[in-house]
């Protein structure tokens, strides 16, 4: 048993620190797995739980720090990780900003130029990203110098553009599946092995960013409230019905016969297959739960707070739940670019004009709330910013052009100069100085998917890789950019989609 001990532990150090790394690792814990078990059955059965976990986490977490603290200290893990994801962010944000200045040259003498930019940083999956270098090298140092020479080298490659109507440009980041294939040339094990690490590790890091989730939601919806919970349970998501009030919300309002547009379900049995073709609202409600159930299976969402699963399955629900193999098959999950990409195949596929609702995910969320484990700041300490909002979340009169627009953030009113508070901590992902679009603006990646935007700033204080805690002032009231004066913009994203900021930020 000695012997076994000894075998086991050398396995546990390189689980730890990494000797050759990941792969490595993987391998070692393999061939011992018989020693591993009989000792694991000695000490008990949460010590295999807790190794068996810790095998399935990339080493970079702990390579460098060759001590036993690092196991019991989490902000030293998390100030690891967020050096890496800094390289990672920053060599994509410099070829980002390399196009904005190639678009801004080349309309220096245009006044009336409009960039629309499709990018945000929290699509840009950094954890993931890391993970599949770690399975590609398969080390347990990441070369911050030389992950940052890889993505440098794809510069070109990363961003794209498009001029539409004369003024306006359409700015396209290629998505994170293009470092799979062409920076790292991941074999498809090695592609499932970085999904996996990154799954665990935002685990591991950060659990679970949101507390509750909850739904705001019409009178109409809520009549339903005893129907609804029933069938959530028939169908085992009964944890689900805030999720199930706002998908009736965004597709009917409560209102009418088909109030969860289930006639194209695989569940509907008794009317017609035709849009609206349910005409008994508690059958609509019966077929679309079964729908959703089966939808949130498919994508591995048992919680409302998984919002990446969760927007998987809302998509899934819309399409058809054959979109969501589709999508982890090809691109790991959910992106509204991809949601877009599969609308295109299907109606070219069925000869349709169109094929769902790309965001639809989007349009769900508007209903549901996402309340934070920590409460959220006020962008302006001490000053009661309600009274200031000049726009609020949602669709408007656009003030520039006078066209109906949905505005994807809060617009809060103030004079140039005035301190701008961050609502909430995190490591600041991006830093611009633009005279289009946004102007002068900060990204702040609060984990777990969740960015929060400051734009229009005249000054900005903060710099790209700082970390920043609730409160800080980190920028100054701007009119830079596309604005009729001077403001902030405050936009909150959950894994790039935007929500209403009034859920989140504090008085």
């Amino acid at each position: 048993m000695n012997n076994e001990m000894q075998r086991a532990a050398k396995t546990a150090a390189t689980l730890r620190y990494g000797t050759t790394g990941v792969i490595t690792a993987l391998d070692i814990a393999w061939r011992q797995r018989h020693n591993i078990a009989k000792v694991s059955l000695s000490l008990g059965f949460l010590f295999l739980l807790l190794v068996l976990f810790l095998c399935m986490l990339p080493s970079f977490v702990f390579g460098g720090f060759q001590m036993t603290d690092v196991w019991n200290d989490n902000a030293v893990l998390l100030q690891n990780i967020q050096r890496y994801q800094t390289a990672v962010w920053s060599a994509i944000d410099e070829a980002h900003d390399a196009l904005l200045r190639e678009i801004e040259s080349m309309a220096e003498d245009d006044e009336g130029i409009t960039i629309i930019d499709e990018f945000h940083y929290s699509s840009v999956n950094a954890t993931l990203i890391l993970c599949q270098y770690s399975a590609a090298k398969g080390t347990d140092e990441i070369n911050t110098k030389e992950i940052r020479g890889l993505i440098k080298a794809h510069r070109d490659a990363l961003f794209s553009y498009q001029k539409t109507s004369g003024h306006t440009y359409h700015i396209y980041y290629i998505g994170d599946a293009y470092f799979a294939d062409h920076v790292f040339k991941l074999t498809e094990q090695q592609k499932k092995l970085a999904e996996l690490y990154a799954a665990n590790l935002e685990l591991f890091l950060y659990g679970s960013q949101f507390g509750s989730v909850s739904a705001q939601v019409s009178e109409d919806v809520l009549k339903y409230g005893t129907l609804v919970k029933k069938c959530a349970e028939k169908y085992g998501i009964s944890n689900f019905t805030d999720v199930i009030n706002a998908v009736m919300m965004a597709e009917s309002g409560g209102r009418g016969t088909d109030v969860m547009q289930a006639s194209e379900c695989p569940y509907n049995t008794k009317y017609s297959k035709k849009p609206n073709g349910i005409t008994n609202a508690e059958y609509s409600i019966e077929v679309g739960v079964h729908y959703l159930a089966d939808c949130l299976k498919g994508a591995g969402c048992t919680a409302p707070n998984q919002t990446e699963k969760l927007s998987l399955a809302l998509q899934g629900y819309n399409y058809g739940n054959g979109y969501i193999s589709w999508a982890i098959q090809k691109y790991g999950g959910y992106t509204e670019a991809n949601a877009q990409e599969f609308s295109r195949i299907m109606q070219k596929k069925l000869g349709w004009s169109r094929y769902g609702n790309p965001k639809y995910v989007s349009a769900v969320y508007r209903y549901l709330v996402f309340s934070s484990n920590g409460k959220w700041g006020s962008p302006f300490v001490g000053k009661d910013w309600n009274s200031r909002v000049s726009s609020d979340f949602g669709w408007r009169t656009d003030p520039l052009n006078g066209k109906k627009a949905f505005h994807e953030g809060l617009d809060i009113a103030y004079p140039t100069g005035t301190k701008i508070h961050a609502v909430s901590g995190g490591v600041v992902t991006s830093v611009v100085y633009s005279k289009t679009g946004y102007g002068h603006h900060v990204r702040v990646d609060c984990g777990n998917g969740v960015t929060v935007l400051y734009a229009h700033c005249s000054k900005i204080l903060v710099t790209k890789g700082q970390s920043i805690s609730t409160g800080q002032a980190i920028a100054e009231v701007g009119a830079t950019g596309r604005v009729t004066g001077a403001h902030l913009h405050l936009g909150v994203l959950v894994n790039g989609k935007e929500v209403n900021p009034r859920e989140y930020i504090g008085g």
